[in-house]
């Protein structure tokens, strides 16, 4: 397992409110939804980081 490092961002109330919702309906916890959601953007930015995302982040 890859060590995590925590964060503070800052969201708007109701992005917080549907991530909440979205959660408690399929059990899955937010920092997942984060995480997936962070992957999801560097990878569409993934040439203006002259990398893929794919190939640095095998997990």
């Amino acid at each position: 397992m890859q060590k995590k490092v925590a964060r503070t961002i800052y969201i708007k109330d109701e992005q917080l409110d549907a991530l909440k919702r979205l959660s408690e309906k399929t059990k899955v916890p937010q920092s997942v939804y984060v995480r997936e959601a962070l992957d999801m953007l560097l990878e569409k930015y993934s040439e203006q980081l002259k990398f893929e995302f794919k190939e640095y982040f095998k997990g």
